[in-house]
């Protein structure tokens, strides 16, 4: 299956695990970004490759973002259906790479799934196996 979104930050092409978070993710409330981990879930985002919906919260969100790369806890990119400007000032900052714009399909795939994310052409590889 390929999915098709718009890249905002970054280039390459990068694999691996997906986690997916199926509701708008507060960076300021929900993730610990000395740890890596969504809270809510307890899971670990870092290394991952993090899908979600949106983000939501507050401008503090960027600098939480910037503490996961701080730390070596960033996932290795960020999916997202619909970005806002707070996710993406965050991204940039924390040099995470981010592609928006893809189908809320990609909310429906299970955590573990893995993908190839080609940044250069805006597109999403899923082996379904």
């Amino acid at each position: 299956m390929i999915l098709r979104g718009k890249t905002l930050f970054g280039s390459g092409i990068v694999e691996g695990e997906l986690v997916v978070y199926r509701e708008p993710l507060s960076f300021l409330g929900d993730v610990d970004g000395r740890n890596g981990i969504i809270r809510i879930t307890n899971t670990s985002i870092a290394g991952k490759v993090l899908a979600i919906p949106s983000s939501r919260g507050s401008t503090v969100g960027p600098y939480v973002m910037y503490q996961l790369s701080k730390y070596g806890k960033a996932p290795r990119v960020i999916l997202s259906v619909k970005a806002d400007t707070m996710l993406i000032i965050g991204a940039i900052m924390a040099q995470i790479p981010i592609m928006t714009d893809l189908p809320r399909e990609l909310l429906t795939l299970k955590d573990g799934t893995a993908v190839r994310v080609d940044l250069d052409r805006g597109e999403v590889y899923v082996d379904e196996h």
